[in-house]
């Protein structure tokens, strides 16, 4: 069940982005989808009780949280180009280690939470130790938006991954 959940998580975007079908190229993506699905089951699916309809309900509600994650990235891209193109970049540029407490629970939920900081310019998740993260900032406004001060990007990922309805 997990094999076959993480091959169809991972075969139909790269089927649908690819936009090449040929059978032969149809064919090395589904071995390469199976390959990484064998490699990664347990890191897509660690609990042995998750059903296939938990799963499901999961992808769809991760797909509005990564549209969402995809805009921040875009507006953090945005901030850390006016900073570096700023004549006061110095002035502008206050590097700070954050430290904070998330309310994620779930292992899934916090490599979520550490990969999201990180991916987002101008932060970087440093460590995770518990329910305890260690980030560095770029700038005050960087820092700003860090789960321990807003808490947005938490609540996000907790309705995807530890919400059950």
């Amino acid at each position: 069940m997990k094999f076959t959940s993480a091959f169809i998580i991972l075969f139909l975007p790269w089927l649908i982005l690819s936009g090449k079908y040929t059978p032969s190229y149809i064919g090395m993506g589904v071995i390469c989808a199976a390959m990484v699905a064998w490699w990664c089951k347990e890191l897509l699916f660690p609990d042995e009780d998750i059903s296939i309809g938990k799963c499901i309900k999961q992808l769809i509600r991760f797909i509005p949280y990564a549209c969402w994650l995809f805009w921040q990235i875009i507006l953090s891209n945005i901030h850390v180009l006016k900073v570096a193109l700023s004549p006061r970049m110095n002035e502008l540029i206050s590097p700070k280690m954050v430290r904070f407490n998330t309310d994620v629970t779930e292992e899934m939920s916090k490599f979520v939470l550490a990969n999201s900081i990180t991916l987002t310019p101008g932060t970087v998740t440093v460590r995770v130790e518990g329910r305890r993260f260690l980030v560095h900032a770029l700038t005050k406004k960087a820092a700003s938006g860090l789960p321990g001060e807003s808490d947005e990007m938490e609540r996000r990922i907790i309705n995807v991954f530890e919400k059950d309805y």
